[in-house]
């Protein structure tokens, strides 16, 4: 080969190598057609092939044959390139009418030259001019826009929320829209408006929703409050209507707007209402008011005529003083729209003065007229005062806005009187200061002084003078003090002189002299062992001061070295003058010599003297049952009693006997059989006052008998029945040891059965044991056993016949208690001839008990008091009275 010609041949293959290579641009097509305002479209052009020294230098060209440079930041480029080495990419950030033509994207690639285009067309998408939410009026053709644009021009069809098309009488499309004939709320709904170009393959569903409107209506004229000026003022309308109508108030056809104002809508699901609010009504409110309620629909006003009502207003009243005998009036000028209606009346009081009641008074009355206000002037008219009428008046205006009240005073001017001086006499004695009080009651107020003998009394040190200050009134008090010096001419006449502007009034008042109280009049009411219970009567003539109490003195015959004083105080009881004292810790069998003086404020009287003698010790009294006749509780019945008079030894207990019993059905009180055993319960303290009887039966009668104890012996007994209630049965303890008595003879069952079953084994395998033991017995004695049979069968035969003639000999149990029963009541009843009077101790009580159970005495009367035999201890302890006896507290 011819070398000189390589080069061009080199040369020749590179030429074809570049032609070869072309730009390709993405996407592909040679025209595309977007939307206008379309944002973000970007075309890419590159050339495939290039060697790693070869560059492109690819760029793109405009319509107009101008390259588009990269992105300018400080012209904010919308279109722009973006250079690579094999690729470029046009951007458009939104697409604009006027960018439509085409794009060259142009190449260089050694010298060569190489380009490619693609054109871009713009179109106007679908573009919806109508509202989503559309509110025809009701009962309307309405019509349902949907106004859409594009280029190409559109075409729309209609649809119901479920896709289905739209069709009927009543539907007819239009080009603005959905036409639907006499509108109503079912007509309610979404409806979809499609929209579609076709030559673009573009579709819109654009969805409406349909709410028909209603135009507003109002619920009656506008609610108010009562409208008094200077409260707060509301005036309420109610409206429906949909959309829900706002509101707007007016006055007098003007819309009110402003501070003063306030407008609120208050809707919910039942209720949709407009608010005014004027917080502080004046009279220029007065007027016609308007509530207009108003939606798209329309509107809709009630009006309502406001007439302010102006509260009562009463003018200060100006207060009278005038002398007794003159006319007077009281003036009310009350103000108010409307005209307050106006009374009087004493104040604290809820009666009305009227013309009638007093014929010196009289009401006049009479009404004004000014703008926007009313005057009411009520006048109180006094004819002629007397004191009486001297008082604080009350007026009271009233109308439909409120109530206002003033008082006025009436002053009745008189000369003194002394109507409220408590006395015209009072007491004084030696050494005792004494007030002596002077009330004056005068208008204006009364000025005191004091005479005494004729003369004025000045202060001293005889005389103070002191005063107090009231209501039309003056009190004047004089203080006297008497002493030796002038005992014998302080008592007698003061004169209590009072004076004022219309005259003077005196009044007398007598100083008596005060003495001690004469001997009071003393009896004996009862005597004991060891007290002796006196009765003491104040005399008539008490010395001119109460009776504060008495000094009681006693001593025991030959004994009167050892006189005791003790004093007795009044008794508290107002019904009673009489004063009751005990004299105790007294030994029996003794004359007692006593004098009784009394005391007020000036000392002690004159004595009054009396004796008597103590009785012997004895028995004490029975007690007196205090608890009632049911029982709270079925099983248990609480016995209180009252501790009785000990018989001047100390009480050593009490005995309690009680058995179940039926009663007479004419007569529940008395008892018809006995039906249970008799319980004993004994009380070792002689000062308990209570117990309780177990054991008892639910719905049942009990009768019982108590008795009381001491030293010397026993006393009647009290009988007392009482019931239970209903309920469970009685507890007695019984259960849980039968229970327990149970265990054990189970046990001892269970023990002597396994004794047994061991015994016969022994027995019969080892030949030893009780059994066998007892076999070789009756086999070596059988003549000897015959024997001894005999002789055993004699003595249970001599045995019996013995105890049956103890059993002959001795009484049942029932008769046995009869006898004692009759013994004890014939000797009780001898013992009680010798009784003394009643002993009257009472002291803190505890409670000891053991219970004896024995047959029950036949039936007897609730009232019924028998005697027992006294115990052995009590026949045990020696019949002389123990001088230091214990009895109770003095009774006052």
């Amino acid at each position: 080969m011819d070398l000189s010609i390589t080069p061009c041949v080199l040369s020749l293959l590179l030429i074809g190598f570049s032609y070869a290579q072309e730009i390709k641009i993405s996407p592909a097509e040679k025209s595309i057609r977007r939307e206008t305002n379309q944002k973000g479209l970007f075309i890419t052009c590159e050339v495939d092939g290039l060697a790693d020294d070869q560059n492109a230098n690819l760029e793109w060209l405009d319509p107009a044959d101008n390259v588009i440079g990269p992105y300018n930041s400080a012209a904010m480029s919308r279109i722009y390139s973006m250079q690579m080495r094999t690729s470029n990419e046009l951007q458009f950030d939104t697409l604009k009418n006027g960018d439509e033509g085409v794009y060259t994207c142009r190449g260089t690639i050694g010298g060569n030259t190489i380009t490619n285009d693609i054109r871009l067309e713009l179109y106007d998408g679908i573009k919806v001019l109508s509202n989503h939410t559309q509110q025809p009026n009701i009962y309307t053709d309405a019509v349902i826009a949907c106004a859409a644009t594009a280029n190409p021009l559109p075409t729309v069809q209609w649809r119901f929320a479920n896709r289905t098309e739209v069709k009927g009488e009543r539907y007819r499309p239009l080009p603005q829209g959905l036409e639907i004939k006499n509108i109503t709320k079912a007509d309610n709904g979404v409806y979809i408006c499609m929209i579609t170009v076709k030559e673009m393959s573009d579709s819109l569903p654009f969805q409406i929703n349909v709410t028909v409107t209603v135009p507003p209506s109002l619920k009656g004229p506008p609610t108010r409050s009562t409208p008094i000026v200077g409260k707060r003022f509301e005036m309420t309308c109610v409206a429906d209507g949909t959309p829900r109508p706002s509101f707007t108030f007016k006055k007098d056809k003007i819309v009110l707007t402003g501070e003063r104002y306030k407008v609120s809508v208050v809707s919910d699901v039942n209720v949709n209402q407009g608010m005014l609010v004027i917080e502080e009504l004046q009279d220029s409110d007065e007027g016609t008011y308007s509530c207009v309620a108003h939606n798209q629909g329309g509107n809709v006003t009630e009006s309502v005529f406001i007439n302010t009502i102006v509260p009562p207003v009463i003018e200060p009243i100006i207060n009278q003083s005038v002398p007794e005998g003159n006319a007077v009036e009281l003036v009310c000028i009350a103000k108010g729209d409307p005209a307050p209606v106006v009374t009087w009346r004493i104040a604290g009081s809820d009666i009305t003065i009227s013309d009638s009641q007093d014929k010196d008074i009289t009401i006049e009355s009479s009404v004004e007229e000014q703008p926007l206000i009313q005057v009411r002037t009520v006048k109180l008219k006094f004819a002629k005062l007397e004191p009486k009428h001297a008082n604080n008046y009350t007026c009271s205006a009233s109308n439909e806005a409120g109530t206002q009240e003033k008082d006025g005073r009436v002053l009745v001017e008189f000369k003194p009187n002394f109507d409220d001086t408590p006395y015209s006499s009072t007491y004084s004695w030696l050494n005792e200061k004494t007030e002596i009080k002077c009330v004056a009651n005068a208008v204006p107020l009364a000025v005191i002084k004091w005479k005494h003998n004729g003369a004025i009394i000045t202060e001293g040190p005889n005389f103070k003078i002191s005063s107090e200050r009231g209501t039309r009134q003056m009190t004047s008090i004089l203080e006297v003090s008497v002493n030796v010096e002038n005992m014998n001419t302080i008592f007698g006449k003061f004169t209590c002189v009072a004076e004022n502007l219309h005259g003077e009034q005196e009044k007398e008042i007598t100083l008596i002299q005060a003495v001690v109280p004469s001997a009071p009049s003393i009896s004996i009411d009862g005597v004991s062992p060891t007290t002796i219970d006196l009765l003491i009567t104040p005399h008539q003539e008490t010395g001119g001061q109460p009776i504060i109490d008495y000094k009681v003195v006693y001593y025991a015959e030959g004994d009167e070295q050892n006189k005791v004083t003790r004093m007795a105080p009044v008794s508290s009881n107002s019904q009673e003058l009489r004063t009751q004292f005990l004299i105790d810790k007294l030994t029996a069998e003794v004359r007692y010599y006593i004098s009784v003086e009394a005391r007020n404020n000036v000392g002690y009287g004159a004595k009054a003297e009396i004796s008597d003698t103590t009785p012997a010790v004895r028995q004490p009294n029975n007690p007196k049952v205090t608890s009632p006749r049911t029982s709270d509780d079925p099983n248990t019945y609480k016995l209180v009693w009252e501790k009785p008079e000990t018989g001047g030894k100390p009480l050593t207990g009490y005995k309690v006997k009680y058995y179940q019993v039926e009663l007479k059905a004419d007569d529940p009180e008395k008892v018809e059989k006995v039906v249970g055993e008799m319980i004993t319960k004994t009380v070792d303290q002689g000062d308990t006052t209570q117990i309780s009887l177990t054991e008892l039966m639910p719905s049942s009668a009990y009768e019982l008998q108590i008795t009381a104890m001491n030293a010397i012996g026993v006393s009647m007994a009290t009988t007392k029945i009482f019931t239970t209630p209903p309920g469970g049965l009685p507890n007695t303890g019984k259960t849980e040891g039968m229970a327990t008595a149970a265990i054990i003879g189970i046990l001892i069952a269970i023990i002597i059965l396994l004794f047994l079953v061991i015994d016969v084994t022994f027995y019969f395998t080892k030949q030893c044991g009780l059994l066998w033991a007892l076999k070789g017995k009756v086999a070596g004695g059988e003549a000897g056993g015959e024997r001894a049979d005999a002789e055993a069968t004699d003595h249970e035969k001599e045995a019996f016949i013995k105890e049956g003639k103890q059993d002959s000999e001795e009484p049942s149990a029932k008769e046995n208690v009869d006898v004692v029963n009759e013994t004890d009541k014939s000797g009780e009843e001898d013992k009680m001839k010798e009784l003394e009077p009643e002993d009257k101790e009472e002291k803190p009580v505890t409670e000891s008990a053991e219970e004896v159970k024995e047959e029950a005495p036949p039936a007897s009367s609730p009232q019924t008091e028998t005697a027992p035999t006294p115990t052995a201890e009590a026949s045990a302890e020696s019949a002389v009275p123990d001088p230091q006896g214990d009895d109770k507290d003095p009774k006052v």
